[in-house]
């Protein structure tokens, strides 16, 4: 039996599957994959509801570890799926402010759309105030975490 290794077209994480199963899951995102004879087509059956409840806490998770550019895959298709969701669109803010040279700089555009959509949503007051506060949290997340 030999291992086929591949990603996760949901998630994009490694996916390692014995060429003799006819699927597997991943175990990141929990999406089902099914191999057909031609290894190149994949199939994910998951539900809209499945997928936002798998991929808001990998995003979630994404970001807290400081991996904003893997958090910001996951809120992009978590935005198609519901973008009435306050918490994705602060997260995808929060992704967009880290991965700029903020606090050196001004807010970058697409961090200010994502953190003004999540506080439209939520009926906070959006302003530098609320982006320092999330910067701020961010980056004693990060000191705990020895990342800075």
């Amino acid at each position: 039996m030999a291992l086929i290794s591949l990603k996760c077209p949901n998630c994009s994480g490694d996916i390692d599957l014995e060429d003799s199963r006819e699927f597997g899951f991943c175990m990141y995102c929990g999406s089902k994959v099914l191999i057909t004879k031609d290894v190149n087509h994949i199939n994910i059956e998951m539900s809209v509801k499945d997928q936002r409840a798998s991929l808001k806490p990998l995003a979630t998770a994404y970001c807290q570890q400081g991996e904003f550019s893997r958090a910001e895959e996951m809120t992009k298709k978590l935005i198609l799926i519901n973008a009435a969701d306050a918490d994705i669109w602060r997260i995808d803010g929060v992704c967009e402010l880290m991965k700029s040279d903020y606090p050196f700089c001004d807010p970058p555009e697409p961090a200010k759309r994502s953190l003004e959509n999540s506080c439209v949503l939520t009926g906070v007051q959006y302003g530098k105030d609320f982006v320092e506060g999330m910067a701020i949290e961010m980056f004693k997340g990060m000191a705990k975490r020895g990342d800075v």
